[in-house]
């Protein structure tokens, strides 16, 4: 595979000569030139390059300013800088930004290309080395998937609900790891017990209480209602919205922390208002299922929301996931991947007459309804995460009318 490369300098005869000099090894492809620091950065957040050759005279912002920024819009790319002349406090501050390298202009063609495979080829060790390290760290703790979707009525906690029953009963109750819990992080009007049919003593609210002299699992399990027919561990919301103000970031991040070194898998159902508590559960989870469905306002939404989900996480921590996929809106599912750019981890059909029913009376479609369309694709998906061959493929034949989204998004 090519080494992609994006040339960001001021003057064009200079960005003319950088693509004739990287045209002569076949290895490396030139994906785009920028002309100013933002647009460096805007180009690397939507082209992900491997390599960023940067002219250290490059202005609105600086040189240095961009090797910050290139952290958060492509933590992937490695920036290397041409400078004019020996200058080493500006080399200092490149490097402490965050720059692989700096060449002195003019510099020769084999001493460039040598330097962008070398810089390369270090990049991708420190990856390979970063995945061992992350895969090592979720053997030794749980996988914790956060729900989330910016628009209210995306079905967001019927399908923490359900994937997380899916997962319990999957799993069994009885593996010594093999356990799995579901935290309700709608702190003023959460409702998954309602969903679950469950009868709570204890609350997040009361658990909170206990957080100024510090939280243990022991403490925490104290306060998980257990939901009986499929073993899945629930940490409730409050009661009322009064006692959401209680709850502080600092207790937020000590549950989760626990539960993720107890629970195999964490299911958090989070708020769509994106407050300190949401963030604390989004930046915790190696997985966020950003929930949308097939109408202009939610995916109008969705896609402000992953294009900042975007800046703050690596792209593949956040998979789509379209529920009532197969309604009759005019989108089809490949307009809503064209106008969100990504593709859709997972389907959900539309199923009103299992939904409904489901919730108001407490009893999960996964176990009652387990041979609908519906309940097919959440179950299968949890085996899927659990790296279990599944029973039917995800993909429902979605509408195939197209030019809709296309119109209003561009």
């Amino acid at each position: 595979m090519a080494i992609t490369a994006l040339i960001a300098d001021s003057k064009s005869v200079s960005r003319q000569e950088l693509v004739g000099l990287l045209g002569r090894d076949r290895a490396i492809e030139v994906i785009g030139d920028s002309r100013e620091g933002q647009e460096t950065i805007e180009m690397a957040r939507s082209l992900r390059p491997n390599v960023v050759l940067l002219d250290g005279g490059i202005t609105s912002p600086d040189a240095v300013t961009v090797v910050e920024n290139m952290q958060l819009a492509s933590s992937e790319t490695a920036v290397i800088v041409l400078i004019d002349g020996v200058n080493i406090d500006l080399v200092r501050r490149l490097m402490r930004a965050g720059a692989r390298d700096c060449l002195v202009k003019p510099v020769g063609v084999d001493d460039l290309l040598n330097t962008i495979r070398s810089v390369h080829h270090q990049m991708q060790k420190q990856r390979a080395a970063l995945d061992a390290g992350n895969a090592d760290a979720q053997m030794a703790s749980g996988q914790m998937i956060a729900v989330y979707s910016p628009q209210g009525g995306a079905g967001k906690s019927i399908l923490a609900a359900n994937l997380g029953v899916a997962l319990a009963k999957a799993m069994g109750a009885d593996q010594s790891k093999g356990r799995v819990a579901l935290v309700d992080l709608n702190l003023q009007f959460g409702d998954i017990d309602l969903m679950l049919n469950l009868s709570p003593d204890n609350t997040i609210a009361g658990l909170a209480q206990k957080s100024s002299s510090g939280l243990d699992a022991e403490l925490v399990e104290q306060y998980l209602t257990v939901h009986e027919e499929s073993g899945l561990r629930v940490l409730v919301a409050p009661s009322t919205p009064q006692h959401a103000e209680s709850i502080t970031v600092y207790t937020v991040e000590q549950v989760l922390d626990i539960l993720r070194g107890s629970y195999q898998f964490v299911i958090v159902d989070t708020p769509s208002q994106l407050q300190d508590t949401t963030l604390a559960a989004l930046d915790a989870s190696s997985m966020i299922l950003l929930t949308a469905t097939l109408d202009l306002l939610a995916l109008h939404k969705t896609r402000i929301a992953l294009d900042m989900l975007r800046q703050l996480y690596v792209p593949e921590k956040i998979q789509v996931v379209l529920n009532r996929a197969n309604s009759d809106t005019g989108i089809s599912i490949e307009e809503v991947e064209e106008s969100l750019g990504v593709p859709v981890r997972l389907q959900i059909p539309s199923d009103g007459r299992t939904v409904v029913p489901s919730v108001n009376e407490g009893k999960p479609f996964v176990l009652s309804a387990s041979q609908t369309p519906i309940a097919r694709r959440v179950n299968d998906f949890a085996l899927e995460l659990l790296g279990r061959e599944t029973s039917s493929k995800n993909g429902d034949q979605a509408n195939k009318n197209v030019g809709f989204l296309k119109k209003l998004f561009g």
